[in-house]
């Protein structure tokens, strides 16, 4: 409450206001005998306030019209009411709907019509997908991330990530009913939206209008649904598993609908009528996962079962007192969302929206499979308040006004309290593992070379004392101005602030006392060097104006766009002398805090007399001439300098033309720039440099420039048949100013250290083909063919470090990225026949890259490994087929439906993360060395088969769920 009471001060405070949720519709009336324009016509939608009368030229134009189906009536005296059902009005887009009237003596006659949806959108200027709710009910996908897989141009990590044209996953900006929702710190998506609260999801991937930012490939825009005049109602939910009998997998072969299971309900309507509306949802979802482990040790190393023999190893015979196999990649989420709109006066409707989420995860650590609640378990927590204002002049003339707060937290840690009891070690346990653990028959069969770890042995024992919290609190004040000036331009025009509070605090659990055998937890200070902890507030500033002109078929959109970043934090002075609490400059060490804070790089530190006699003084910075790199810094002073504030121009221009009424063309060009994760600019960034080590890093760096991209597209829709349509569109991108690990900053001694730095390049091309097929018939369908290249010098900022510390060269060329898949095909075909009606999902893919790695031997059996070119060699390819099939009830009057819905039909082994001396998951050189060298060792806890198979590496297995859905 407190912080909802903060947003409604804020609001009144601040002239501020939201970006482009709501779409036009214009056309103009007609007389059906003379086609003499009408003057005066009233148009009227349906169940909204919304409608205006045509001007002397017959023409009309309403704007800020929320994307729905809508029934529209034309009315004049002395003609027939003219009736068009199920017209579909599109958020940004223009839809044109004609009048016709014929001339009526009596009063009161209706001619109905049923408007059916356009083929080609004429307007659209750039590639762009809109699902509607009715659509994405029907698919058989449960999250946004599964529906935005499938759009042309679109690729899948192996961690799930997902990437646009080529491009990074903090490239896209996800958006909900046009406000900035994404995770500033990762990139990501912060608050979760559900499938069923989404009225329309507008994908937008290369180039976008002005009015969009914080993106460089794409936007991702939520448009989640309003309540009506009506009470409305549904409830849904499915229950289902896993269920594979391919023997990678654990304990799948049996079918348990108890393991994985959803409900959820909302309900929507009038709370005053024509006044106030409401609607709320709710949803609670949990699943076991599929990947299960073997729970046979404690976290101290202590059987679980009953070891009648001893050998530490569960034997078939011997029972087991916990459950056999228990899920390892388990979660449990809650969601609710309540959105109040009032429109208390004639032309403002003031929106009030909610959203709350919870979920409580745990990620496989495939070397803990074998320990008892040994893996770390992540809460993340989403909230988003959010208070809009829209306001209209005129049916031509609006202002859109929102002020938001999105918080994102995550939490990491084995237990709560990290002065649990749990971690420390219990003494007989110590004792047992430092003296007599192996036991003694095992000694006297295989002798005193025993060992309790011997190679290729998951973990027997382990306590993770890793913590991690943060936060990320965004609040954007956003206003956008909407006209249609004339008969040819839309202007808009807006700004938008984000003001951020960034939290973070991480360490591990220290050992109290290190002079006895029992770990007692302790938590490091913080400021210490066991201990990261910041709080930064960085702001952003936008201002932007675009026009659509609407020239006779021809549409051109152009739009300008400013914004400026100012990280509102600090860099070294001095960068061979980074960490204030220990400097390496002796003359520096008996100087406090506060001097060195202010000190003067010039100042003398010492003096001594040369052969002669002669008095000699040095500077604090003469310390530092034997970089050769800062000449100037002895006219420096502070230990610190600011960060500036970074800004840049945007321009964006596209042009749509139709070449007949069955076929349109379009180009666009946008340069686009977005200030790197926060992850990147804070982490690290009190320079923590110990003693000991050679190669420090990487750290942060606050001080980085925007990454910018620079994208252009060609593309033609073409009616090639009825109800179908042909897409080709053609891109190329090119990206500079990417995040990379810079060069080694000289720490002296032969000791470095590296931070973050903008100086990779990264590039994309492609071309992607669509044939749509509107339903009809009781079949429709899509096909989409994507050719695409995406190269660059690093697919990670940290990659060029990781293959320093490895002694690898950095890269010097080119490669593919991580998520190049040179081809995919995706497909999808709906179908409906009396009560039945199903959806099939087809996706097939090229293999991604990967870095072959040839491990060779000495004749003293030294490994010798042999690294080839990065990324130079291809994962297995991929498909998979996913089926929703469902039949409409009737309960107590109520409709419904009941359905099925599998994914990964046939149980398909997508190899995601390979061996690099084979290039897939399930195959390596290493098992065969390890059968020669290392058969059998009596203190193995698992086979040598278990330990080289990895379930984590492949796509999830078959995934069947029976569901329910009621609505009234």
């Amino acid at each position: 409450m407190k912080s909802l009471l903060k947003i409604i001060s804020f609001l009144f405070l601040n002239h501020l206001l939201i970006a482009g949720i709501t779409g036009k519709l214009m056309g103009k009336v007609i007389d059906s005998e003379t086609n003499e324009p009408l003057i005066g016509c009233n148009i009227i939608i349906d169940g909204t306030y919304f409608g205006t009368s045509s001007n002397k030229d017959g023409e009309y134009i309403m704007l800020n019209i929320p994307p729905n189906k809508y029934t529209i009536r034309f009315e004049m005296i002395g003609y027939k009411k003219l009736v068009n059902k199920d017209v579909t009005i599109f958020s940004d887009k223009t839809t044109k709907l004609n009048g016709t009237l014929e001339s009526s003596v009596i009063e009161g006659e209706e001619i109905t019509v049923v408007a059916e949806r356009k083929l080609i959108q004429f307007d659209v200027t750039q590639s762009e997908a809109i699902i509607t709710s009715e659509e994405l009910e029907g698919m058989p996908v449960t999250e946004v991330s599964e529906v935005l897989r499938l759009q042309g141009g679109v690729t899948v990590d192996s961690d799930g990530g997902i990437h646009m044209r080529g491009g990074r996953t903090s490239e896209v900006s996800y958006m909900v009913d046009g406000i900035p929702m994404s995770d500033a710190y990762s990139g990501g998506i912060g608050v979760q939206i559900e499938n069923d609260n989404i009225q329309e999801l507008q994908v937008i991937s290369g180039t976008f209008n002005a009015e969009y930012g914080r993106a460089l490939t794409g936007v991702v825009n939520m448009i989640t649904k309003d309540g009506g005049d009506q009470f409305e109602g549904s409830i849904h939910s499915y229950a289902g598993d896993y269920q594979s009998s391919d023997k990678i997998y654990n304990d799948l072969d049996l079918f348990d609908i108890q393991d994985d299971y959803s409900f959820s309900g909302n309900l929507s309507g009038p709370i005053l009528k024509d006044k106030i509306t409401f609607y709320s949802s709710g949803r609670i979802n949990k699943s076991q996962g599929w990947l299960n482990g073997l729970q046979t040790f404690t976290i101290y190393g202590d059987t679980i079962f009953n070891d009648e023999n001893g050998n530490l190893y569960l034997d078939g015979s011997e029972k087991q007192n916990k459950p056999y196999y228990k899920g390892l990649n388990w979660y449990s989420s809650w969601s609710t969302q309540n959105k109040i709109t009032f429109k208390l006066l004639k032309n403002t409707i003031f929106k009030l929206n909610t959203i709350f989420n919870y979920k409580e995860s745990q990620d496989f650590n495939w070397a803990l499979q074998m320990l008892e609640n040994a893996q770390l378990s992540n809460f993340n927590r989403g909230q988003f308040l959010g208070l809009s204002i829209t306001h209209s002049f005129s049916a031509s003339t609006f202002l859109q006004a929102n002020i938001s707060e999105n918080k994102y937290n995550y939490d990491s840690y084995l237990f709560e309290d990290p002065l649990d009891s749990r971690y420390i070690t219990p003494d007989s346990l110590f004792q047992a593992r430092q003296d007599s653990r192996i036991p003694s028959h095992i000694r006297e069969k295989y002798g005193d070379q025993v060992q309790y770890y011997p190679a290729y042995s998951l973990y027997r024992a382990g306590v993770d004392n890793r913590r991690f919290n943060r936060e990320t609190k965004t609040r954007n004040y956003k206003l956008d101005f909407t006209s249609q000036v004339n008969k040819y331009n839309q202007l808009k025009a807006g700004i938008d602030i984000s003001v951020h509070n960034l939290f973070l605090d991480s360490y591990s659990i220290l050992d109290s006392t290190l002079t006895d055998r029992i770990y007692t937890p302790m938590i490091p200070d913080k400021g210490s060097f066991n201990r990261t902890d910041y709080v930064f507030k960085p702001t952003e500033f936008a201002v932007y104006v675009q026009d659509k002109i609407e020239y006779g078929d021809m549409i051109i959109n152009f739009g300008l766009r400013y914004e400026s970043f100012n990280p509102k934090s600090r860099i070294p002075n001095n960068i061979h002398e980074p960490y204030i609490k220990d400097p390496r400059n002796p003359a520096l060490d008996s100087l406090s805090i506060e001097y060195l804070t202010n000190i003067n790089w010039g100042d003398i530190s010492y003096t001594e007399l040369d052969s002669n006699g002669n008095e000699i003084s040095y500077t604090y910075g003469d310390y530092y001439t034997r970089f050769n790199d800062q000449p100037d810094l002895n006219q420096k002073t502070g230990w610190w300098k600011n960060t500036t504030t970074k800004s840049l121009w945007s321009p964006r221009a596209a042009v749509a033309y139709p070449i007949s009424d069955k076929g349109v063309i379009h180009f666009a060009y946008g340069y686009f720039f977005k200030i790197p994760d926060f992850s990147l600019l804070y982490d690290q960034t009190d320079y923590k440099l110990s003693e000991t080590g050679s190669n420090f890093g990487i750290f942060g760096n606050p001080d980085l420039e925007p990454e910018t991209t620079v994208s252009y597209e060609l593309g033609l829709k073409q009616e090639i048949a009825a109800n179908t349509r042909l897409e080709l569109k053609a891109f190329y991108r090119d990206a500079r100013n990417y995040v990379s690990s810079g060069i080694p900053i000289d720490l002296g001694d032969g000791k470095a250290y590296y931070t973050f730095v903008n100086k990779d390049y990264s590039n994309s091309r492609g071309i992607i083909a669509t044939v749509y097929r509107r339903f009809s018939n009781f079949l429709g369908g899509q096909l989409d063919y994507t050719y695409q290249v995406a190269e660059g010098a690093n697919s990670n900022p940290v990659e060029e470090f990781g293959a320093v510390l490895a002694g690898n060269e950095p890269t010097r060329s080119i490669i593919p990225l991580d998520w190049d898949q040179t081809h995919s095909l995706n497909g999808s075909v709906f179908g409906n026949y009396g009560k039945w009606g199903a959806n099939t999902i087809f996706q097939f893919g090229a293999g991604y890259p990967y870095t072959p790695n040839i491990t060779n031997y000495d004749s003293q059996g030294e490994v010798l490994s042999n690294v080839l070119l990065r990324n130079s060699r291809r994962k297995p390819s991929t498909y998979r087929i996913d089926l929703k099939i469902h039949r409409s009830i009737e309960i107590a009057g109520r409709e419904g439906k009941f359905y099925i819905r599998i994914q990964n039909l046939t149980d398909r082994r997508n190899h995601i993360s390979v061996y690099g001396d084979s290039g897939r998951a399930d195959q390596t050189i290493q098992e065969a060395r390890a059968q020669i060298i290392s058969p059998f060792e009596p203190m193995r806890p698992n086979s040598l088969e278990q330990f080289f198979t990895r379930p984590d590496w492949y796509d999830p297995p078959r995934q069947i769920q029976l569901g329910i859905q009621m609505q009234w």
